[in-house]
């Protein structure tokens, strides 16, 4: 046990002296200490830092935009949404926001975007599937459901919006729109910069500030809509994490190891991390869903070939591969892609924290064969039974005493025959055959309600501790 505790030790000493000399920055005239990368994309970067005022974690986001290759409207598309969605208690908030120019004389036109975002100590739903891989774990079955109510509630209020309604009510409309016309500008003045430094004055502005509507307009999409009535959007990228391996990034991970396990489990720290979108709150019974840079309007009708093509590319770039769904993977001419994209990728990410990954990535090692293949063709299964594309979808029976047969509950260290049909219910190849985001929501309320409370809690929510298998 010292030696465990020595190492989570010697694990957040080298996070706070990873920049030597701690380098600080201001955002709006707050200045904050950089403590270490805790990961980076792309153009973007995520830094730990510290408020000097009052010492408190935040996580920065920092996105480089070169002129004509970032625009400072997508970067900032996402601000854009936390403010629409805010508040909401199972919705990441930004904390402050800034646009400055990049300095870079070889390109005038490049800006630098900064996101503050709060930080949350004990990490993703990633780190807690990673850590219950170590260690042989799973998560209690009724917190776990409790947790995944949350993030049903979320999507929710982006499948549901109505314009200028709740959460934030006018106020978080007209602070969304706002973010949208400071991003404006700042591509205006990048192009006048640019226009000036190489002499091509025949660039059309319009060009450069607009978007196209399917790549990601939030507040810009709801021209047109009367107040009160329905803006759907769709997040397009729910899941649990993104893996990767490499050098120790960030201490969210040390955070969810040292505060997030019981104290009897044995904690192995590996040379990995990891990014989420769905987060846990510091008091461990919350999730906090974020990462809105995909949110995209819906319905989307693909009125033509070349939209279903730009669909596709936008998908691959924006939805992880595990749990993208099986429509924008192959969209068809004359089809809508709406919120139930989402509702495949909630299923997806209930399964991975159930079994450890996603439901494609475990058939397709399984068979060898294409990841793609396995969710076109609805190719899963749980460990225990047959594959759904064979017309599985029962446990085995395990003995002659009936012991595991067809519809009983959760036998130990197995999966309760409630939780799978959600999971199944969300994994049906034709959207129109999955329950809207109410549907979901009613079917985990009733499995609530049946599962007894987990070990060690009251009243079964208690924290997102994993328990020995």
């Amino acid at each position: 046990m010292a030696q465990i505790f020595m190492d989570l030790l010697s694990s957040l000493t080298n996070c706070l002296f990873c920049f030597p000399g701690s380098p600080q920055l201001k955002v709006n005239n707050r200045s904050f200490k950089l403590l270490r990368l805790l990961g980076e994309g792309g153009f973007s970067y995520v830094y730990l830092v510290q408020d000097t005022s009052n010492s408190q974690l935040y996580a920065l986001k920092k996105i480089r935009c070169p002129f004509g290759q970032e625009s400072v409207s997508l970067a900032l598309k996402e601000a854009e949404a936390y403010a629409l969605f805010s508040p909401h208690p199972n919705i990441i908030h930004a904390v402050d926001h800034a646009v400055t120019s990049a300095n870079d004389k070889s390109d005038p036109g490049s800006k630098t975007v900064y996101i503050l975002l709060p930080y949350y100590r004990r990490g993703n739903l990633q780190d807690a599937i990673n850590a219950n891989l170590v260690n042989h774990t799973q998560f209690p079955e009724r917190r776990l459901m409790v947790l995944f109510l949350g993030v049903a509630q979320a999507l929710k209020a982006m499948h549901q919006y109505r314009v200028r309604g709740a959460p934030g009510g006018p106020q978080s409309r007209q602070n969304a729109k706002h973010i949208r016309q400071e991003a404006e500008e700042a591509d205006k003045d990048a192009a006048r910069k640019a226009r000036t430094r190489r002499k091509e004055a025949d660039i059309d502005e319009e060009d450069i500030e607009q978007e196209p509507l399917m790549n990601g307009e939030v507040t810009r999409s709801q021209d047109g809509v009367e107040d009160g009535e329905i803006r759907a959007y769709a997040h397009r990228d729910v899941k649990p994490g993104t893996f990767y391996t490499g050098t120790w990034k960030g201490i969210s991970s040390f955070f969810f190891f040292f505060f997030f396990l019981p104290a009897h489990i044995d904690v192995e720290l590996t040379n990995a991390g990891c990014q989420g979108n769905i987060m846990i709150s510091d008091s461990g019974t919350s999730p906090i869903l974020m990462d809105l840079g995909s949110l995209a309007p819906s319905p989307l009708h693909i009125t033509s070939r070349a939209l279903a093509l730009q669909t596709q590319d936008l998908a691959a770039e924006h939805s992880t591969l595990p749990y993208r769904a099986p429509e924008l993977f192959d969209t068809k001419t004359g089809t809508v892609i709406d919120t139930k994209t989402d509702i495949w990728s909630f299923g997806c990410t209930l399964y991975a924290c159930l079994v450890g990954k996603s439901p494609f990535e475990m058939r397709s090692e399984e068979t060898g064969g294409s990841l793609s293949i396995c969710v076109l063709g609805g190719d899963w299964r749980f460990p225990d039974e047959e594959s759904m594309a064979n017309g599985g979808g029962r446990r085995k029976k395990k003995d002659a005493k009936g012991k595991g047969k067809e519809g009983d509950e959760r036998e130990e260290g197995g999966i309760s025959e409630g939780v799978r049909e959600v999971v199944r219910r969300c994994l049906r190849v034709e959207s129109s055959e999955r329950p809207d985001v109410d549907e979901v929501i009613e079917m985990i309320e009733k499995v609530v309600e049946e599962l007894p409370p987990d070990d060690g809690d009251v009243d079964g929510v208690h924290g997102m501790g994993g328990e020995s298998s």
